[in-house]
């Protein structure tokens, strides 16, 4: 791996180029989540691979051992699979996105990296014909992290389909809501003092009209599972 490409994971091009990089990643991540806009995508979780690259001056971690100047990526593991299974996104691009905004936020306990790439698999969403994958590469500069309305709250991502913030666990704990859930932060007993606000904004038209799933060829043999799975028309998603 040279010291100015990201791993070979992750495509090479999408990396700043003529700077020496240090990279914290997660390879062939793999997780079952919710996450589709056909109705049977709705309705059971399909597995997702993650890979991830993290950009950041790692050498004070080296040298002192103090993680916290680092990315502790079983904490990375553990937070990105509360997010991805409590948000139940629609759309990879969407997944992979808030799973930027959420590297790169402020966080009292990890340092921040420079940039991050993630790219995300749905390896059995074409039942093997093949793999449909989203890559992206953000930096804090393509996110605005403003406080919300609650007290800590920090928003770090919205879209059409879902809103996510972190803040602080109140003494009190959170009020209950029907269209939104609050995930703690935290590992086996321990006490979690922050907490992921996820509100899930209802169900959403992506596709007005009916449109082909595939377009098969008229000789094409499609497999059992394919024509359980994909009708000739999309639907409206269902949550």
């Amino acid at each position: 791996m040279s010291w100015n490409h990201p791993p070979d994971s992750l495509n090479p091009a999408l990396a700043p180029a003529g700077r020496r990089s240090d990279w914290v990643s997660l390879s062939r991540f793999r997780l079952q989540a919710v996450i589709g806009v056909y109705p049977h995508e709705r309705l059971h979780p399909q597995p997702i691979d993650i890979d991830l690259a993290m950009q950041l001056d790692t050498r004070i971690a080296a040298t002192t051992l103090n993680l916290a100047k680092s990315i502790d990526y079983a904490k990375v593991a553990r937070d990105l699979r509360l997010l991805i299974q409590g948000a139940r996104f629609h759309l990879l691009e969407t997944a992979a996105e808030a799973i930027a905004a959420f590297l790169l936020a402020p966080s009292p306990d990890r340092a921040c990296p420079e940039s991050v790439q993630v790219k995300l698999h749905k390896p059995s969403a074409l039942d093997g014909l093949a793999t449909p994958s989203v890559a992206i590469h953000r930096t804090p500069a393509d996110f605005a992290f403003v406080t919300g309305d609650l007290p800590s709250e920090i928003r770090i991502f919205a879209s059409a389909d879902v809103r996510i913030s972190l803040m602080e666990i109140p003494p009190e704990g959170f009020l209950p809501s029907a269209s939104q859930i609050f995930i703690p932060l935290c590992e086996g007993d321990q006490t979690a003092e922050r907490a992921l606000a996820i509100t899930r904004c209802g169900d959403r038209e992506f596709l007005t009209k009916p449109t082909q799933a595939f377009d098969f060829q008229e000789n094409f043999e499609k497999t059992p599972a394919l024509k359980a799975g994909l009708s000739a028309h999309a639907m409206a998603p269902q949550i």
